[in-house]
C-alpha cells in the first residue's frame, strides 16, 4: 500500500476504538488509490507536518481530559509531534497550509467530554491556523452529547458521516489520479481484492528442524519494559463472594530499592492467551497447523504495533498467537472488513456453494452496512469472541502470513496501583472479570485471567505510567477520597503517600463479610485517626441501617464535607467504575453545594462544581 506525506491519517487510542475507526478511513483511502500517511499521533514525525496538506485526525480522550498514551508518547524520541506544536514561538499562520477534518470519540458521563479534540483543534486551527474541511464532530458513547446528542444512534453514525464527507472532499479534488504516464479517473478497487500489508510474515527457514517450543521465551526491541517477579496473589473477597478480587503484588526482578511512581499512577501489565485457546484457534484454522512452529521473520521489517512491550522470540504463528494476537477479543468492524473475501473453503460448507454464498454475503455485511444493529446483536450483544465468529464461518480460510494485519494486537491493561509511593513491592487491587453471556457461554477478562492464573515466583511484564493526578499543590490540603468496590485501589495509594493530615474516605460495596476488601487495614487506620471512614453495604441493611451507597454517606455528612470543600479547597478525588456511579455523585454534590456551599440555585453550583475540575479539585478516575 503506497504513502504519502501530503495526506495524512493520525489517530490518538485509548481502548481501540479511535485506531478501528481510523482504520477503516485509511483502508477506504486505499481502495480510492489514495496515498497517505497512517499512523498514531505520537508515532508520526513532527517534521513531516511541513509537508502535510490534508490532515486527517481521530482522537479519543483519557484520564483527566488527556490526550491518549499513544498520542503524547513516542517509541524512538521524545519529541512528538504534540510537543513540538505546544512550543510557545510558533507563529500564528504555522499551519495555515493545512487542510484538516477532526473528528473525537468520547463519554458525556465524564465531566471532561471530549476534552482531547478540543485541545487538537484549539491549538492547530484556532492557534496556529490550519483550515477545517468541516466543523468538527464528536461523538457520544451514551448518544447524551456532541453529533450524535438526542438521536439514540451510537457513535458508528458520527463516524460515516465524517467518512462521507472526508470522501467526498477528496474525491471532488482529486477526481483522477496518475498511473504511470497516465492520467485516469479515479475508481475504487474491485472489493474481492486483498490490500496487501507492507510487511507481512513469511518462513524464514523452510529446512529448520529446530523444536521452537523448547527455546526460552524472550520479548526484544523495547527496553522500556520491566519484567516483576510475583510475590502476593491472593483472593481478598470471600469464597462464595460472586466476584474474585485480587491482592496482586509484584517487585522487579533487579531487586531496586525505590520505584519512581506517586498516587494516582499505574501500572501496565502486558497478559497473554492461554495454550488451549491457541490451540482452539490453530484447529480452527488447521491449514496454519503445519507451519504453526516454523521460524518466521518479516518481509519489510517489524510492524511498529508489535514494539510496545518487545516481540516474542522465537518468532512462530504459534507465539504470535499466544502473545500478541488478541483473537479473544470481540471483533470490530475492521476485522470484517478485512477478511470476509477470505471466506473461500468450500469443504467445510454442507449445503456447498449456497451456503458459502451466504456466508460471504453476511460477512461483507457486516463490514460495509453504516446500520450496525446486526452486528452489534451479532458480536456485542452476546460478547462474542473474534475465534467463536470463526467457529460460526466454517467457510473463512485465512492466510496466515497477514495475520497481524487482520487480528488486533493485544494491548497492554493499565491498573491503579495501590501500593505506597516508590515502594518497590508494587500492589494492584484487580477484579478478575468473569461473567456468562446471554449465548451461556463464561468469558473471561484476558489480563485479568491471566493475573489470577500466574503463580508466586512467575514472572511478568510491566510499565509505570506516571498520571500526574495528585498535584504537588495539594499537599496537606482535605482530601475528600469516594471508591466504591475496586475504585478503592488508587485511594490506597494516596493515603499510603500521606498526601494530607485530613483525609476523609468513603467506601462502599454489598457485604461487610464479603467483599469489603482490606477491611482491616481501613479499620485500623480509622482507629489511629489517618483516616475519617465512611462505610455502606448496598445489600446488608443489617450492617449498614439507612445507607445503602457511597452519596448516602456524602450527604449525611453534607454540611460537613461541603465547608470542606468551600472554605478549606479540598480536593474530591472520585475512583470506580464509570456509568451511573459517577453520575449520581455528582448529582449528590451539585446537591450539597446547594443545601450547604451558600448557592442560590443549580445554575450556580454546577458553575462552581465546573470551576473545581478545571483546577483539578474535582477529579474523576473511573474506568
Amino acid at each position: 500500500m503506497p504513502s504519502s506525506k501530503k495526506i495524512v491519517i493520525l489517530y490518538g487510542s485509548e481502548t481501540g476504538n479511535a485506531h478501528d475507526f481510523a482504520t477503516i478511513l485509511s483502508h477506504r483511502l486505499h481502495r480510492w488509490h489514495f496515498p497517505h500517511t497512517f499512523c498514531s499521533i505520537g508515532d508520526y514525525d513532527a517534521q513531516d507536518i511541513l509537508k502535510c496538506k490534508y490532515l486527517f485526525i481521530i482522537c479519543s480522550t483519557t484520564g483527566q481530559g488527556e490526550l491518549p498514551r499513544n498520542a503524547t508518547s513516542k517509541r524512538e524520541t521524545p519529541v512528538t509531534l504534540w510537543s513540538f506544536l505546544k512550543k510557545k514561538n510558533l507563529p500564528p499562520n504555522f499551519l495555515n497550509h493545512i487542510q484538516t477534518a477532526m473528528f473525537g470519540l468520547g463519554d458525556s458521563s465524564y465531566p471532561k467530554f471530549n476534552y482531547a479534540i478540543r485541545k487538537l483543534h484549539q491549538r492547530i486551527v484556532t492557534q496556529l491556523g490550519a483550515n477545517e474541511l468541516f466543523d468538527r464532530l464528536e461523538a457520544d458513547d451514551q448518544a447524551m452529547a456532541g453529533s450524535n446528542k438526542g438521536t439514540g444512534l451510537g457513535v458508528e453514525s458520527v463516524y460515516f458521516e465524517y467518512e462521507r464527507k472526508a470522501l467526498e472532499f477528496l474525491l471532488k479534488k482529486f477526481p483522477n489520479r496518475r498511473l504511470g504516464n497516465k492520467i485516469i479517473k479515479r475508481e475504487e478497487l474491485d472489493p474481492e481484492i486483498y490490500l496487501e500489508p507492507i510487511s507481512y510474515l513469511q518462513i524464514a527457514d523452510e529446512n529448520a528442524n529446530e523444536d521452537l517450543n523448547e527455546t526460552k521465551i524472550e520479548f526484544q526491541g523495547d527496553e522500556s519494559v520491566k519484567i516483576g517477579k510475583v510475590n502476593i496473589n491472593k483472593r481478598i473477597t470471600s469464597h462464595d463472594h460472586f466476584q474474585d478480587i485480587r491482592q496482586f503484588t509484584f517487585s522487579s526482578i533487579e531487586n531496586i530499592e525505590e520505584e519512581k511512581y506517586d498516587p494516582g499512577d499505574t501500572a501496565a501489565i502486558y497478559p497473554c492467551n492461554t495454550d488451549e485457546d491457541v490451540s482452539n484457534f490453530l484447529e480452527n484454522q488447521s491449514h496454519w497447523l503445519e507451519v504453526a512452529d516454523k521460524p518466521l521473520d518479516f518481509i519489510n521489517g517489524v510492524p511498529k504495533d508489535l514494539k510496545d512491550g518487545g516481540l516474542i522470540k522465537p518468532l512462530t504463528l504459534r507465539n504470535l498467537l499466544k502473545y500478541h494476537c488478541d483473537f479473544m477479543s470481540i471483533p470490530r468492524t475492521s476485522f470484517f472488513l478485512k477478511t470476509w473475501t477470505f471466506a473461500t473453503d468450500i469443504t467445510k460448507m454442507e449445503r456447498g456453494k449456497e451456503q458459502l454464498n451466504d456466508q460471504k454475503e453476511k460477512l461483507r455485511q457486516f463490514a460495509t452496512d453504516q446500520d450496525m444493529q446486526d452486528l452489534y446483536d451479532y458480536c456485542n450483544r452476546p460478547r462474542r469472541s473474534i475465534l467463536e465468529v470463526l467457529e460460526d464461518f466454517l467457510s473463512v480460510k485465512l492466510p496466515w502470513k497477514y495475520v497481524l494485519d487482520y487480528l488486533p494486537i493485544i494491548k497492554p491493561r493499565y491498573y491503579s496501583i495501590s501500593s505506597g509511593p516508590r515502594d518497590p513491592n508494587i500492589e494492584l487491587t484487580v477484579a478478575v472479570v468473569k461473567y456468562k453471556t446471554i449465548l451461556r457461554r463464561i468469558r473471561k477478562g484476558i489480563c485479568t485471567n491471566y493475573i489470577a492464573l500466574l503463580q508466586e515466583g512467575e514472572q511478568v511484564r510491566y510499565k509505570l505510567q506516571n498520571n500526574h493526578i495528585i498535584k504537588q499543590e495539594f499537599l496537606n490540603r482535605p482530601i475528600i477520597l469516594v471508591g466504591p468496590g475496586v475504585g478503592l485501589a488508587p485511594l490506597l495509594s494516596v493515603i499510603k503517600g500521606e498526601v494530607s493530615d485530613n483525609m476523609r474516605l468513603f467506601f462502599g460495596c454489598r457485604y461487610k463479610d464479603k467483599d469489603y476488601i482490606y477491611r482491616d487495614t481501613l479499620e485500623d487506620w480509622s482507629r489511629k485517626d489517618k483516616i475519617s471512614l465512611s462505610t455502606s453495604f448496598s445489600r446488608d441493611s443489617e450492617n449498614s441501617p439507612g445507607v445503602k451507597y457511597v452519596q448516602d454517606n456524602l450527604w449525611r455528612l453534607g454540611e460537613e464535607i461541603t465547608e470542606l470543600v468551600i472554605n478549606k479547597d479540598a480536593i474530591f478525588f472520585l475512583c470506580g467504575s464509570s456509568g451511573k456511579m459517577p453520575i449520581q455523585i455528582r448529582l449528590t454534590f451539585v446537591e450539597m453545594l446547594k443545601k450547604w456551599g451558600g448557592f442560590k440555585n443549580e445554575e450556580a453550583a454546577k458553575k462552581y462544581l465546573k470551576d473545581m475540575e478545571k483546577c483539578d479539585r474535582y477529579i474523576q478516575e473511573t474506568w
